[in-house]
């Protein structure tokens, strides 16, 4: 096997234990661990199969594997982006209705000490 290959391997193994120890400690939710962790063994399988990806690679017309390897990253972080985005829009909307009923609440909880101020 190539140096590269061996490297490869062991920083996605490298990967993939810090993903399950931060899963194991409660650092990440449910949500998130589940997606790290198939990330990285996506990239545990896709280490092992370099070989097979490069064959894949020339099949498809894309004569340098890195520009594959680059092209799937590319899409993956676009992916991530688009998700998170998803997810801060609705926390959004979720602070908004929030600190509209907090502000309700301090309303109410006025005309109630005013209320028994006067009695």
């Amino acid at each position: 096997m190539n140096t590269v290959y061996l490297i490869v391997i062991a920083s996605s193994l490298f990967f993939l234990f810090v993903v399950i120890g931060m899963t194991a400690k409660n650092k990440l939710t449910d949500q998130y661990a589940f997606m790290w962790l198939t990330f990285s063994i996506i990239g545990v399988v896709l280490a092992f199969a370099l070989p097979y990806l490069n064959d894949f690679a020339r099949a498809i017309g894309i004569s340098y594997l890195p520009s594959l390897i680059f092209l799937l990253a590319f899409l993956v972080v676009l992916s991530l982006l688009i998700y998170h985005t998803h997810l801060l829009s609705k926390q959004e909307h979720r602070i908004k209705t929030l600190v509209q009923d907090v502000a309700f609440l301090q309303r109410e909880i006025q005309e109630v000490r005013k209320e028994d101020s006067r009695s």
